[in-house]
């Protein structure tokens, strides 16, 4: 789980995905069908920062992003939809295959997605709307270092690994048509594995960071010795409940989300011992229709949560954020936004502060039918116990995307 949304058009699309039959009477059976998609974005990165964290990371680079999805889909006579999705990595990773699951679903009813893939908090959520494709707290950053990405999704949230989420109805309830109304998402995580290119503590097969949770097959090492499935830092029995309410008054769009997360740690690395880890968050969108297609929309969102690794004990951190669009995904269309993210995390022990500050703005121009062109800048104040280990950087992107 490298990246989640380019301007939140991955999460429509994979709510596009589940909710293609708004009504499964109505559809007809059909036999398994393949289809392919994607996105591919291109872009061109500077930075200047101070000379003490300048060490060992170049001024300017090109990088690119981007996966091929193979989309299954096929309808029973029941009107039970039965789908999957394998999304490929198009440059070489520690996890080359980044998701793969398998979905039931019926809208009356609702929808089970099953293997590797996010949790609910992260396809359920609404914070800041995104200004900047690639850097945002609902986006993986793409253009600062991974110690102060601005992404607010729990630290300890097994995002990719093995589980289960299951929603309710598509339809949802209390909602004024389809798609409207309140929607509820539960996911399961029994043992945090991602995939099994490795057998179970085996060397290199570490469960801890957000990539390449090797697990091996069977049900893994028992022993608690090796740095499998029952390794040190290890998030097991991981429970994650969320909840959105989304509908329209008027000429507003009110987007809210909540959700809670709780699991258990295996024992600390230096501590011997087991811990649990629990967070919360809340967030909301008002989106604002300002006539000719034009919109406006206002967010933020708040997270809280125990950590409890060898390095932070403690995080909370808050975005807001506003951005004007001038007609939605339309050629020709013109986005501008901004911002603002902070985020305190706490050492164990001495509870010494990690302070993060970050500020994006950025401007996109819908160059055509999934095609969209960016340039954007921001700035990181990362401010740590002792001055010579602070960050400050000026980061400026130019790029172009595609999603297929």
């Amino acid at each position: 789980m490298k990246k989640t949304l380019l301007l939140q058009s991955a999460l429509v699309a994979a709510a596009g995905f589940m909710l293609a039959d708004a009504s499964h009477a109505q559809v007809k059976a059909s036999a398994p069908a393949i289809t392919v998609g994607g996105y591919f974005t291109q872009f061109y990165k500077v930075q200047d920062r101070d000379k003490q964290a300048q060490v060992d990371q170049v001024s300017q680079s090109f990088a690119s992003d981007a996966e091929i999805w193979f989309n299954m889909r096929s309808v029973l006579d029941n009107g039970l939809v039965i789908s999957g999705r394998v999304e490929l990595e198009a440059s070489t990773y520690t996890d080359q295959i980044d998701e793969r699951y398998l979905i039931l679903s019926r809208s009356d009813i609702g929808t089970a997605e099953i293997g590797s893939t996010d949790r609910v908090s992260g396809k359920m959520l609404y914070f800041a709307p995104t200004a900047l494709p690639g850097h945002s707290t609902t986006v993986h950053s793409e253009y600062t270092a991974a110690a102060v990405t601005p992404l607010m999704w729990y630290v300890n949230a097994n995002h990719d690994a093995e589980g289960i989420n299951l929603y309710t109805a598509n339809d949802r309830y209390f909602g004024s048509k389809a798609g409207k109304g309140l929607q509820i998402g539960v996911s399961y995580v029994p043992d945090g594995c991602e995939d099994f290119s490795q057998a179970s503590g085996a060397a290199g097969a570490s469960v801890t960071g957000g990539t390449g949770r090797s697990c091996g097959g069977g049900f893994g090492n028992s022993t608690g010795t090796l740095t499998g499935i029952t390794g040190s830092n290890q998030i097991s029995q991981q429970w994650t409940i969320g909840a959105n309410y989304v509908e329209t008054f008027g000429d507003v769009g009110v987007n809210l989300y909540g959700s809670y997360m709780t699991g258990h740690q295996e024992g600390i690395v230096g501590a011997g011992r087991d811990r649990s880890v629990n967070g919360w968050q809340a967030g909301a969108q008002l989106v604002f229709d300002v006539g000719g297609g034009s919109t406006i929309t206002l967010g933020g969102g708040y997270t809280k949560e125990d950590v409890e690794s060898a390095t932070i004990k403690q995080r909370k951190g808050y975005s807001v954020g506003v951005r004007y669009l001038t007609d939605g995904a339309k050629t020709g269309s013109i986005g501008v936004g901004a911002e603002w993210y902070a985020r305190e995390d706490k050492a164990p022990v001495t509870l010494a502060k990690t302070d993060y500050d970050i500020i994006t703005a950025g401007l996109t121009y819908q160059l055509g039918p999934g095609v969209l062109t960016f340039i954007g800048a921001g700035r990181v104040d990362n401010d740590q116990p002792g001055a010579a280990v602070d960050t400050k950087q000026t980061f400026g992107v130019l790029g172009i995307g595609v999603t297929f």
